[in-house]
Formats: C-alpha cells, sequence, structure tokens
C-alpha cells in the first residue's frame, strides 16, 4: 500500500487505474503514518486535490466524501488496531461500496456517536 501511496502523491496512475478500494489503501497508509485523523485527512485531501487535478479533473474532489471515508477507516483502525486495510475489507465489506456515504446522514462530518 505504501508504493501505491508514493506513486499517487507523484500523479503516476492514470485515472481510470485508481478505484475506490485503492482510495481506501492509501487512506489507511495515511491514517496509520499520520499523528492525528485530521493530519491524515489533510494529507489525503491534499494528495487527491493534486491528483485531480494532473488528471484535468479537479472538480471531482469532494472534501466532504474525503471526510466522510476518512473517519469511516479511522474508526475501524480504532475498532481493530492490528489490522491491516485487507483484513478491515473482510470485516467490513460494505467498505468496499463507495456508495455507501450515500446512506449516511452524518453530513461528512464522520461516523454517528
Amino acid at each position: 500500500m505504501t508504493e501505491l501511496t508514493r506513486a499517487l502523491e507523484r500523479c503516476e496512475i492514470p485515472n481510470e487505474g485508481f478505484p475506490h478500494a485503492s482510495h481506501l489503501r492509501v487512506a489507511w497508509t495515511y491514517l496509520r503514518e499520520s499523528a492525528t485523523v485530521a493530519d491524515a485527512v489533510d494529507r489525503m485531501a491534499s494528495t487527491l486535490r493534486r491528483f485531480a487535478a494532473s488528471a484535468g479533473k479537479a472538480e471531482k474532489y469532494s472534501h466532504p466524501t474525503t471526510v466522510f471515508w476518512m473517519y469511516q477507516l479511522a474508526a475501524i483502525r480504532a475498532l481493530m488496531p492490528d489490522a491491516d486495510c485487507e483484513a478491515a475489507f473482510r470485516a467490513y465489506p460494505r467498505l468496499l461500496d463507495k456508495n455507501l456515504i450515500l446512506a449516511d446522514d452524518s453530513g461528512g462530518q464522520g461516523p454517528p456517536e
């Protein structure tokens, strides 16, 4: 996952080669590498903005969507601190449904309490 993350940071991945699950893998890496969830969100936001701009699709970046997914993963990491991303996918397969956000009513502010 670290290699995928660094390639994305360098904008070396074709836009069509970066599906939802890859977004989650990069987010997982940032959550693991960052001191706080907020730091991980900032890193993910910066990387995705740069990537979207490099693909000529800057308008596709959505900060509320990024925040939603980062907090979903952060909550799972809190529940499964020793798990890797693939184990999280097995335990919570709905993560792989990019439309899961459509069922959320938190306004992109993270998981419900």
